[in-house]
Parts: structure tokens; sequence; C-alpha cells
């Protein structure tokens, strides 16, 4: 393993050196991305070079696919998060930091029908927080809302 990444490194540099959109995309990039996508029998796989482009392409896009979708988003969530919300152009509601009762008065609001997407982190990175995860799934799972974690 460390003759392969000494290979790797002498060839193509230890590191991505930035994002796709700046640094460009690598063969051994691609590689992975085909080789994921037969690993788990999927047409293709994306992978990022950053986990802040991760969180905000997948949110932006999960939400525009989704018709009339509702995003219902933590006040403490990850600027990376918060940026997803507000490049998707959906409509946005904030749900008190934690607060699964505030969550479900605007699940409640947003009615059952509608696209939901709930936005929380698992442990918020900023204060160490743990989310209520299995009270915010039984919420979705009551409301038929998705969840991005």
């Amino acid at each position: 393993v460390i003759a392969a990444f000494q290979e790797a490194a002498g060839k193509m540099g230890s590191g991505a050196g930035g994002t796709r959109n700046i640094s460009g995309t690598s063969n051994p990039l691609v590689e992975l991305e085909h080789e994921l996508a037969d690993l788990h029998g999927k047409d293709a796989a994306l992978v990022f070079t950053s986990g802040f482009v991760s969180n905000e392409a997948s949110i932006s896009t999960i939400a525009r696919l989704l018709p009339n979708c509702l995003i219902i988003s933590d006040e403490l969530n990850h600027a990376s998060m918060i940026e997803g919300v507000r490049r998707s152009g959906a409509e946005k509601k904030i749900f008190r930091h934690n607060d699964v009762a505030h969550l479900e008065s605007l699940l409640q609001a947003a009615g059952r029908e509608r696209a939901k997407l709930i936005v929380f982190e698992s442990v918020y990175s900023m204060d160490g927080d743990i989310a209520p995860i299995r009270q915010i799934v039984e919420l979705a799972e009551r409301y038929n809302a998705m969840t991005y974690i």
C-alpha cells in the first residue's frame, strides 16, 4: 500500500489541491467513480474532494429534483449545509436547534403530501451537540419527509 501511494503521489501529487471546479478532474478520480458505481451496481458515482462541496451540491440538487420541496433546517447547521439550502432555491424553514417539538410543528404545517427535506447534523461541528436522530427520523417517517444528515 505504501509503495502504491508513493508511486501515485510521484505521478499525481498527494492531494487534490482544491475542488474539481478549481483543480480539475484527474483520471484516478474518474476511475474511482467507475469502480464505486460498479461495486454498488449503479450507472454512475460521484466523488467530492471536499466535505463543504459535498453538502452544498447534494442538498441543493436533492431539493431541486423534488417538486415544491420544503427544506426544514436546524438553525445551527454547518455553513456548507446552509449554502446548499440557499443554492437550492427551495422554500426553507428553520427549526430551533435540536428542538423536535418545533420541527414537528413545521412538518405539520407543511402537510403530508408536500416534499420535505429535514437537514441536520449528527454531531454539530461548532459546539459538539448531538442531534436527537431517532426522534427526528421518527418525525420524518410520520410526516413523509426525507432526512439529510
